[in-house]
């Protein structure tokens, strides 16, 4: 991180910044800093296309003033600037609606995650970003046929964030972590494959086998060359890797648990807490204190209440919503430390707002994947789900790219114009099969593949 401001900096800033406030008659108010350094080697073809440095500082200020809240944020670092800043706060929340039940979290204890801070990944540089692009990269170029990548890159990423509030919160924390994404796109003379995609997330650079990578991505790609457009499906049985347990699984989960879906009705599972949910077999966990499992570990949530592991579904049985200290005000519950600004962007440009597990997991079943597959007279396994759902009924409805035909246990076809629908409610009371072994979806959720019946496979031919 080459920003000239200091942790010690920004802290004693955002100190200042609430004691401003306070003498300007704010009832509560909060200050979150915000540091981000990123270094990105992008891929184009078969070969490097650009590099990117880029940093961002920010401050936010939230402001508490009766019932009414309001907010405002700057990417300056000094003192006058956030006291501009702290008054355009209390200007907003003199003419916000009104909003019962806002607090600030009090001080609490923050227990140190070893991991999310490596200076393995603190020391790469960009000629060495560049050398590991070019290891993924060579396969593709051996390719007996042209195999090239579109919109990839390697990055590696530093944030540094800190939360001072008028109740006495003082958090901070740092963390970096190296990932890559690689869209890739086969050809061989007029004929054009389906896109294949992967990525990797580690605080660990030497856990990544860059080689095989780009070699198992390449090979994905080279099958997808002979893809075809069946006619019809019989079956009812699907196979759902890494990235489409996430979406449209986990994000249908993670919508039906977040608190302020349920206080608005919006969730499926609205009255489920204490009920089945799932087979005996499943389990979800937020293990938000565990850096092995992806990005969202941390020690605290975006308003500074402490993060800890919290049951989901424990043997299928729905056993905590999520909060933050909003909704759990609204429904006399404890805040399990979900709190999150913005899902993509600067964090400092938006309040904490939403609601989302930190670093989940599906617990493991008792197969391996060639298990998982033997007994599949006909069926299907794909890698994306391109489509749509509804949190608050668990309907989903789409494209199953990157789709196989399973045929007597193996792998035979790749597919295209493979359509799924179903919902989440039966699926997950219908997985038949889950694998012991537990893989990295976008960087965020570690998950088995699982297998289930009753989906609706349909075909656009």
């Amino acid at each position: 991180m080459t920003t000239e401001i200091s942790k010690e900096e920004m802290l004693s800033l955002s100190h200042k910044t609430v004691d401003y406030a306070l003498s300007k008659k704010a009832d509560a108010v909060e200050v979150f800093s915000f540091m981000n350094s990123l270094t990105q080697v992008m891929t184009e073809g078969q070969s490097i296309a650009n590099e990117r440095l880029k940093e961002e500082l920010g401050f936010s200020i939230r402001i508490i003033k009766g019932d009414s809240e309001g907010f405002s944020y700057c990417n300056k670092s000094d003192l006058e600037s956030l006291k501009a800043t702290a008054d355009d706060a209390l200007g907003i929340a003199s003419v916000a609606p009104s909003n019962p039940g806002l607090r600030l979290p009090k001080p609490s204890k923050y227990k140190q995650i070893s991991g999310i801070y490596t200076s393995s990944v603190a020391n790469l540089t960009i000629d060495e970003l560049i050398e590991d692009a070019k290891t993924i990269l060579t396969p593709m170029i051996e390719a007996t046929v042209d195999v090239r990548t579109n919109l990839s890159s390697l990055t590696k990423q530093e944030e540094w964030y800190g939360i001072v509030n008028s109740q006495g919160v003082e958090a901070f924390e740092k963390s970096n972590n190296y990932a890559g994404g690689f869209f890739v796109v086969p050809r061989e003379g007029e004929k054009v494959g389906s896109f294949v995609f992967d990525d990797f997330f580690t605080h660990d650079p030497k856990s990544v086998d860059l080689t095989k990578f780009g070699k198992e991505l390449t090979q994905r790609a080279v099958r997808n060359i002979s893809a075809i457009a069946p006619s019809k499906i019989e079956s009812d049985t699907v196979v759902f890797q890494k990235d489409s347990m996430f979406n449209p699984i986990g994000i249908v989960i993670f919508q039906a648990i977040a608190a302020h879906n349920v206080l608005q009705q919006r969730s499926m599972w609205k009255d489920k807490l204490a009920d089945t949910v799932a087979i005996q077999e499943f389990s979800m966990v937020d293990d938000s204190l565990n850096s092995d499992i992806g990005g969202g570990a941390r020690s605290f949530d975006d308003e500074g209440t402490a993060t800890k592991q919290t049951s989901i579904i424990k043997d299928g049985i729905l056993e905590n919503f999520l909060f933050d200290e909003l909704r759990a005000s609204k429904m006399n519950a404890t805040s399990t430390g979900n709190s999150w600004r913005s899902l993509g962007g600067p964090r400092f440009m938006n309040p904490p707002s939403n609601i989302f597990p930190n670093a989940p997991i599906i617990r493991g079943g008792d197969q391996t994947y060639e298990e998982l597959l033997e007994d599949i007279k006909t069926g299907i396994t794909f890698e994306y789900f391109s489509g749509s759902f509804r949190a608050e009924n668990g309907i989903f409805s789409g494209v199953a790219k990157g789709a196989q035909l399973i045929e007597n246990g193996e792998l035979t076809t790749p597919l295209v114009n493979v359509t799924i629908g179903g919902n989440i409610l039966g699926l997950l009371m219908n997985i038949t099969g889950m694998t012991k072994e537990l893989e990295c979806s976008n960087g965020f959720m570690r998950t088995p593949k699982i297998k289930v019946k009753g989906i609706n496979i349909s075909t656009q031919n």
